[in-house]
């Protein structure tokens, strides 16, 4: 390779570094939607019956910018409890923190993990992978599941959710998102807390495109 080769791969090297530093320090786009404090207080045969705030030093570490945390009842009197965090952008250190880290504490430990085929009415492909995590206390369990959810992805893997913010972020400039998290006690057996939350989950999915833009 002569030199003058060298010299030309170099400048093309730094002009392309100079042009994705400036597409990537141009702001994100922000889509409308609906803010979560009005998300449906009544989803079939379950009602809101209490919500959560986050407060000081949790919000501090989350910098989440729109969320809802509620416990709805059915009139079997289950209790299922639903997260539903949300960033209009993931740059500069800022997003989505994994439950991986936060759901172990105050003594509760995980008992299983895998990933579980949830199906997810109006979404193309209409079966995604979802995080389902058994969280054990002495003899109580919870079961929870979660994903990641955005810019038209749903998706279990927190690895991939940074190489898919990269991507949107350079071909879409989004890098909004969410984490959706549900949980409900395991009273009788997992496959029926299983049946049941996913029951439930059929029930608002359609409805979060009006607060996650797609």
């Amino acid at each position: 390779m002569t030199q003058n080769s060298k010299f030309i791969i170099a400048v093309i090297i730094l002009l392309a570094a100079a042009g994705l530093n400036y597409y990537f320090s141009k702001p994100d786009i922000f889509l409308p939607r609906r803010n979560l404090a009005e998300f449906p207080k009544v989803l079939g045969d379950w009602t809101s019956v209490s919500e959560q705030k986050i407060e000081g030093r949790s919000m501090e570490i989350l910098q989440v910018d729109d969320y809802m945390m509620r416990n709805y009842r059915n009139s079997k009197g289950e209790i299922i409890g639903l997260y539903i965090g949300y960033f209009k952008s993931q740059r500069e250190g800022k997003g989505i923190h994994s439950p991986r880290q936060c759901l172990p504490g105050a003594g509760w430990v995980p008992v299983n993990i895998s990933v579980y085929p949830l199906t997810a009415p109006g979404h193309n492909p209409e079966t995604v992978s979802v995080n389902k995590f058994i969280m054990g206390k002495g003899l109580d369990r919870q079961l929870y599941l979660f994903w990641y959810h955005g810019r038209g992805r749903i998706y279990a893997n927190e690895y991939w959710n940074k190489i898919y913010l990269i991507w949107d972020g350079l071909t879409k400039k989004r890098t909004d998102g969410a984490l959706i998290r549900v949980n409900n006690p395991i009273t009788k057996d997992t496959e029926v807390a299983l049946q049941t939350q996913s029951e439930f989950i059929k029930l608002f999915f359609p409805t979060l495109k009006e607060f996650i833009p797609e």
